[in-house]
């Protein structure tokens, strides 16, 4: 787990550090200066949302058990098309749903779900969501859909999705839908997604009916078997502004 954590750390420190070095340069055109302060800015950033995320992610979830309607959090996620261009919308054929579970977590699951859709459609395209009536081995409850019309996920990255650190966007920590992934398995429940490249996305999520005393699901696995990284994950190092 230091290795994993050591990996994500050192990359934007690299930035900084490259950056820092070419600020002390003398002769730096006022156009290099804004650009390199603008690097600080976003890699800093970038730190603390890995530290915030990581925090999350190890943390243990305790759920807050109360009656709640999926229908509600799930639509309240369509708010997240008002700082976007793109079309979120609830399918008003859904049903109301109501589960016993955590209502904040549900709420950062389905946040979480309908803000990669929006950035998978480049801030343009359509979302959908919807709840529908399921059932399990494990019993009944419901399936929340978040569709979109963006840029897909091909075999390999589809596989990955729910993989701690891996992302395919340079702003993203990697963790994003890791931690989602544990909210919904606390609730006992899975996610899934259906996608190809270019053909857009739809994420399942099942959620059981529950009880108010429902047991806590299986120990999740310790961090320190995450999966290794892979050349893949590497990602680029800023490069130091030439003569």
């Amino acid at each position: 787990m230091a290795a994993v954590i050591a990996h994500e750390v050192r990359n934007p420190l690299a930035v900084i550090a490259n950056a820092v070095a070419s600020l002390r340069r003398e002769g730096l055109s006022r156009h290099d200066h804004d650009v390199l302060l603008a690097i600080l800015d976003e890699e800093t950033i970038r730190l603390n949302r890995l530290v915030s995320d990581l925090l999350s992610y190890a943390r243990p979830i305790n759920l807050q058990r109360q009656r709640v309607l999926l229908h509600d959090v799930s639509q309240r996620a369509t708010l997240m098309s008002v700082h976007h261009d793109a079309r979120v919308v609830y399918d008003e054929s859904s049903v109301r749903g109501q589960i016993w579970g955590d209502a904040n977590l549900l709420r950062q699951v389905f946040d979480n779900l309908v803000e990669n859709a929006v950035q998978a459609t480049g801030g343009t395209g359509s979302v959908t969501i919807a709840v529908k009536q399921a059932s399990r081995e494990t019993g009944e409850g419901f399936v929340v859909t978040v569709s979109d019309d963006g840029e897909g996920m091909d075999t390999q990255v589809r596989n990955r999705a729910k993989d701690p650190f891996f992302t395919t966007r340079p702003a993203g920590t990697g963790l994003g839908l890791a931690i989602v992934n544990r909210i919904v398995e606390a609730h006992g429940g899975e996610m899934w997604f259906e996608s190809r490249s270019g053909e857009g996305t739809t994420v399942s999520v099942f959620l059981p009916i529950g009880t108010e005393s429902s047991p806590p699901p299986d120990p999740r696995r310790s961090l320190d078997t995450l999966p290794p990284l892979s050349h893949s994950d590497e990602r680029p190092v800023y490069d130091e502004l030439k003569d």
